[in-house]
C-alpha cells in the first residue's frame, strides 16, 4: 500500500465500508476495520503534500511559460524594430519600409498575445484539474470521517433495562 496515490486509499476505503459487517436492524450502521481506516487516512494525509507540490510546480511552470511568450515577444519586437530602423535608413523605400515594420510588429504583438492567451490557458486548465482532485480528495476524506464518528442513535432496545416508573 505505501506506493498509492490519494485516490487509490480513498477507493481501498470505500471498499473497506462496503465489506463492512452492518449491525443488526440497522441499515445504515456498521462494523469496520478501524486500523485498516486509519492506515488509509494516514497515507492520504503524507500524500497530500506530494499533490500540493504538484500545484505549486503547476504554478511555477505558468510563471517560466509566461516568461518565456514574453522573451519571445521581445526578441520578434527587437527584430521588427531592427528591420524597421534598416528600411527607414532605405530613403528610396521609407514609406513602403514603415508599412511593412508596422505590420511586422502588431504581428508580433498579435503573436505574443495569442501564446500569452495559451500559456494562460493550459495553467489555468491544469490548475483546474488539480483543484478538482484535491476537492474530490477532501470531500471523500470528510465523507468517511463522518461516517466513522457518526454517533450511533439505533441501538437495540431489548438490551436497555427497564425502570419502574417514579412515584411522586
Amino acid at each position: 500500500m505505501a506506493d498509492l496515490m490519494v485516490d487509490d486509499y480513498l477507493d481501498a476505503m470505500d471498499e473497506i465500508l462496503d465489506k463492512a459487517q452492518s449491525f443488526p436492524l440497522s441499515s445504515k450502521k456498521s462494523l469496520v476495520d478501524v486500523d485498516q481506516l486509519r492506515e488509509c487516512i494516514d497515507h492520504i494525509r503524507m500524500n497530500i503534500p506530494n499533490e500540493m507540490k504538484q500545484a505549486k510546480k503547476i504554478v511555477s511552470e505558468r510563471k517560466s511559460i509566461i516568461d518565456e511568450a514574453n522573451r519571445q515577444a521581445e526578441e520578434i519586437i527587437n527584430r521588427a524594430e531592427s528591420r524597421k530602423n534598416t528600411l527607414i535608413a532605405e530613403n528610396e523605400i521609407t514609406r513602403a519600409a514603415q508599412a511593412k515594420a508596422t505590420e511586422i510588429e502588431k504581428q508580433a504583438l498579435m503573436k505574443a498575445k495569442a501564446v500569452k492567451s495559451a500559456a494562460d490557458e493550459y495553467i489555468v486548465d491544469t490548475l483546474s484539474k488539480a483543484e478538482e482532485t484535491l476537492t474530490a480528495s477532501i470531500t471523500a476524506i470528510k465523507r468517511t470521517k463522518g461516517t466513522i464518528k457518526a454517533p450511533r442513535t439505533s441501538m437495540p432496545m431489548q438490551n436497555i433495562p427497564q425502570q419502574p416508573p417514579m412515584q411522586r
